[in-house]
């Protein structure tokens, strides 16, 4: 079976002027143009891999094909890119502007998925303001702990299936943090599923400390 570099020649080299794999891929660029396929039922046009969710473009302007390919081909092969100002980039450059263009596109699924669970519990839910909480955190960035506890309550009620690490959690002042302490085990469970690891450290250094002075944070 051929590995990946005789894959990619068989694909990239009709598409090129140039003979050689090496040769060839100096004559593509990454376009800067990215998509989510919302599943990961893509496939790398250039090397085969399957199972993608994210294709980025690249073309090669002396032939005008492009190939939809996935980010680690890019970086794999030194594809050279484009900046938004026009610019041309190295390999170094361009990986750095493919992995900043997948964060982007990983983060506005998260916040899809965020937003959908939202809208599916207002609508089973009629007492329940999906907009406000939708305003809530396009404006702070996060919910707050008794929200995250509140919402995950009314998802699971209502049988709605969610991500609990897609649901950022405020814990920058005293109030969330004291919100976290006085809350009962079953919500405190539910937001913990939330946190990132930096935030549950966090916890477990605060409970720690209570704990050495014969104290329960909670």
């Amino acid at each position: 079976m051929p590995g990946w570099a005789e894959r990619a020649a068989a694909t990239l080299l009709p598409l090129s002027r140039a003979t050689t794999l090496v040769a060839a891929l100096r004559e593509w660029f990454y376009t800067g143009r990215f998509f989510d396929l919302e599943a990961r039922d893509g496939t790398c046009e250039l090397c085969g891999q399957q199972d993608l969710r994210y294709h980025f473009e690249i073309e090669n302007p002396g032939t005008t094909s492009s190939l939809l390919v996935g980010s680690e081909c890019i970086k794999r092969f030194e594809i050279t890119g484009i900046d938004e100002q026009g610019q041309r980039l190295d390999a170094d450059a361009t990986g750095k502007l493919v992995d900043r263009h997948r964060r982007g596109l990983v983060e506005d699924a998260r916040k899809q998925r965020v937003m959908t669970a939202l809208m599916r519990l207002g609508q089973k839910a009629l007492d329940f303001d999906a907009w406000d909480f939708i305003d809530f955190v396009d404006d702070k960035g996060a919910f707050t702990p008794n929200q995250v506890a509140m919402i995950f309550w009314r998802l699971d009620s209502a049988g709605i299936a969610y991500r609990p690490t897609d649901w950022k959690v405020r814990m920058r002042r005293d109030s969330d943090l004291g919100q976290l302490r006085t809350m009962k085990p079953a919500a405190f469970k539910r937001v913990i599923a939330a946190l990132t690891a930096p935030q549950r450290q966090r916890i477990a250094e605060i409970e720690a400390r209570f704990a050495e002075l014969g104290q329960s944070w909670r």
